[in-house]
């Protein structure tokens, strides 16, 4: 009997669907780091949003909070986890599209505020802002992606929430 023979026979065209199986299993460590990775860091951070720090008591800082956002409809007023979102709204796109440059594309945006009351009877507000963006074009038509906030108008929001603090003295 010869060597070579593997027993029960095997195609060459099913060794050729084994190998590729091979070669796929290698790759899913590296696919599921990658897609683990891309989550983690697309996910929304507080790490590096501007905050506000108050010794109000938590009751006007949320009212003050809330206050600072009366020009936009809220979406969700959660005052047992002390969060506060605001509704998306339309901002100008900063990505142009095609070789062109043309401006077909489109950004939306909404702000998340969070109260955090600390020990020593302060409390924190922390601003954050989703934004997100869709093109018309290609495979990114089918949905929207978030982008980077702009930290901009996110200082600007955590300043207007600083002065209407100072003016009810805290």
């Amino acid at each position: 009997m010869d060597g070579n023979l593997a027993w029960p026979p095997i195609s060459k065209r099913m060794r050729i669907t084994l190998t590729r199986e091979k070669t796929h299993d290698m790759y899913k460590p590296f696919f599921v780091l990658s897609v683990f990775l891309s989550l983690s860091f697309g996910c929304v951070g507080w790490s590096n949003a501007p905050s506000v720090a108050t010794h109000c008591s938590l009751e006007q800082t949320w009212s003050v909070a809330l206050a600072s956002l009366q020009e936009f409809e809220l979406r969700k007023i959660d005052q047992e986890h002390r969060i506060i979102e605001t509704d998306w709204i339309a901002v100008q796109p900063s990505r142009l599209s095609g070789v062109m440059n043309r401006n077909i594309n489109e950004e939306r945006a909404r702000f998340v505020l969070e109260i955090k009351p600390d020990e020593g009877g302060q409390s924190t507000i922390r601003v954050k802002q989703i934004r997100e963006f869709w093109s018309p074009q290609g495979v990114q038509s089918r949905s929207w992606r978030q982008i980077p906030g702009n930290e901009e108008q996110e200082r600007q929001l955590a300043a207007r929430i600083q002065a209407k603090l100072k003016r009810v003295s805290c």
